[in-house]
């Protein structure tokens, strides 16, 4: 199940999204070029911004200040939300023959959140390895990415498993990098819960990335311990708490498999008559592998009406996937599910 808008224009991305300092100090070469200049700089409206931007720029091409000219270009459109503009301004930014590196960074970072909100997922990836090409470090990127290219894997089974292996290595990286960024200090117009919320959120991104990753790679018990970090900084992602419910439940199949056959064994073995010590050891067996089996099939319940609590996207492929296991644990019957779900909303907060 694919995230929609998963970061957004967060107050991470904002910060870090500053505009570049440029190597050469600007000079308007006439008087009308400065003015033009200046009413771009001043214009507060968007969408007004964008205009005076374009006109400046197209009657101005020889001008010092195109390079801040397409950057503040860029910013107008972001913050008018017209997420095809933003890429395409950033097109024509990176393109500029005496664009600088730091420039062009800003840009692709640009264009990736806007390929992002119009959940275009080849551009979020190209735009973000753009990003990263020339700034290797760049968190905002590496944060996309890692939390992105989990979400639309190749079919193809040596593709999906690089892209697995990259985006895990991305998602590492960031959250080491998320670290440090927010060890600095915070900018002072910002509240410090507002500055706590967002590693916490930037956090519970990344663990679940991670734990989606694992799932994919079938390494369940890894999926579910990075699912449950991801939990403690974000206990309201109904997308993981579905994706953990389906790790429990892959699991306790696994058990139910292994349980039939324990328990052929275990009747095999006393058909047989066989030694009493061999019986005792085989009945131990099934009875781990029973309890075992049971407590994954409760877990991926809680998990999954956790899920349909919170709703959203996988709210009802969470509700069918609950429904089939409640009636597996309850005779075939969906008595008390609602209160449980009831309860499930109470603990989260909905």
């Amino acid at each position: 199940m694919r995230r929609v808008g998963y970061l957004g224009l967060s107050l991470f991305l904002i910060l870090a999204l500053g505009a570049p300092a440029f190597s050469q100090q600007a000079q308007a070469r006439t008087p009308a070029e400065y003015n033009a200049y200046v009413a771009f700089y001043n214009e507060q409206n968007p969408q007004k911004k964008a205009e005076l931007g374009e006109k400046f720029l197209a009657e101005n091409k020889d001008s010092d200040f195109v390079p801040q000219g397409y950057q503040m270009l860029i910013g107008a459109y972001a913050r008018a939300q017209n997420w095809a503009k933003v890429m395409d301004a950033a097109e024509r930014t990176a393109a500029l023959p005496k664009a600088e590196d730091k420039l062009k960074a800003f840009a692709y970072a640009n264009a990736m959140v806007a390929a992002q909100q119009t959940n275009n997922f080849d551009k979020t990836v190209e735009y973000g390895d753009k990003v990263l090409a020339i700034e290797p470090n760049d968190l905002n990127a590496m944060v996309v990415l890692a939390t992105t290219i989990p979400e639309r894997l190749p079919p193809n089974e040596a593709a999906k498993k690089a892209a697995m292996e990259k985006a895990a290595a991305l998602a590492t990286k960031a959250l080491e990098g998320v670290k440090q960024f927010f060890t600095q200090p915070k900018p002072p117009n910002v509240p410090e819960p507002q500055w706590n919320q967002q590693r916490a959120d930037l956090e519970g991104q990344l663990h679940a990335a991670l734990g989606f990753i694992a799932f994919n790679r079938q390494d369940y018990a890894n999926a579910a311990q990075e699912f449950q970090t991801a939990f403690k900084s974000t206990p309201k992602d109904g997308v993981s708490h579905y994706r953990l419910g389906l790790v429990f439940q892959t699991q306790a199949s696994a058990a139910s498999k292994a349980l039939l056959e324990a328990i052929n064994a275990e009747n095999d073995a006393k058909k047989a008559r066989r030694d009493q010590p061999v019986i005792d050891e085989l009945v131990a067996k099934r009875q781990g592998i029973e309890t075992d089996a049971r407590e994954k099939r409760d877990k991926a319940i809680d998990e999954l009406a956790t899920s349909v609590a919170i709703g959203g996207v996988v709210a009802q492929p969470a509700r069918d996937a609950l429904e089939r296991l409640y009636k597996v644990k309850n005779n075939d019957s969906l008595e008390g599910l609602d209160q449980l779900i009831a309860q499930k909303k109470s603990q989260v907060g909905q």
